[in-house]
């Protein structure tokens, strides 16, 4: 096991420990940075977000990426095998949506402060875990082969997420209009007729994310 691939599997070891110390902490309501928190509810409801979802879907990625490395094969395979390629992108895709939409859009939104969404177990699932499935997909884990076609793969996650959510908006509309109670990202606040751009925006975006992931991982493969 070379130097990158010792690296590559204490970052998927880290993603897996942290994911699971943010996600108890959300059920139990830990809180270590202060009681401001927002987008998390101490109890089951709260894995009816995209962050504890794509967080989760992360790290037992990142922990079958773990048991994979210290098999016979696994310790002598130097790229990604593309099961496991196409499981990581979709993952760091996820989580990178996660933290962009997060600092971009939900942040600059918070009634309190901005650093709301980063505190408590938002720390490590808005920004902590999510940067570290970039830096060691990018970096440290070169496929075997990756064609272009791949990059379409990572928005699996979100348009799975999207099929949930949007008709849990329709379904409970209030006077014709979103109902915050279901439309808790707030992506239809300006109105229901929205849905028309705001979903396919978050596909494209969605994908440019994966693509950009997919053009750094072949450049560092190299």
């Amino acid at each position: 096991m070379n130097k990158r691939q010792k690296i590559s599997l204490v970052l998927n070891s880290l993603i897996f420990v942290f994911t699971v110390f943010a996600i108890i902490s959300t059920v139990i309501g830990f809180q270590f940075m202060g009681e401001l928190s927002v987008l998390s509810e101490k109890n089951l409801k709260s894995f009816r977000y995209f962050t504890n979802e794509s967080n989760i879907f992360a790290a037992f990625v990142s922990l079958a990426f773990v048991i994979f490395k210290f098999t016979k094969r696994g310790k002598s395979c130097e790229k990604l095998p593309l099961p496991f390629y196409i499981l990581k992108l979709a993952a760091t895709t996820g989580v990178t949506l996660t933290m962009l939409v997060t600092i971009c859009y939900l942040a600059p939104r918070s009634k309190t402060t901005y650093f709301a969404y980063f505190m408590n177990a938002s720390f490590f699932m808005h920004f902590l875990t999510p940067l570290l499935c970039i830096i060691s997909f990018v970096f440290f884990e070169p496929s075997e082969k990756a064609p272009f076609k791949f990059s379409f793969l990572g928005v699996i996650p979100m348009a799975l997420y999207a099929c949930v959510y949007t008709p849990n908006v329709l379904l409970h509309l209030q006077n014709g209009k979103p109902n915050p109670d279901y439309d808790w990202y707030g992506f239809l606040a300006f109105g229901l007729n929205t849905i028309w751009f705001v979903l396919p925006f978050l596909i494209i975006f969605t994908w440019l994310f994966s693509l950009a992931l997919w053009a750094m991982n072949k450049k560092a493969a190299k």
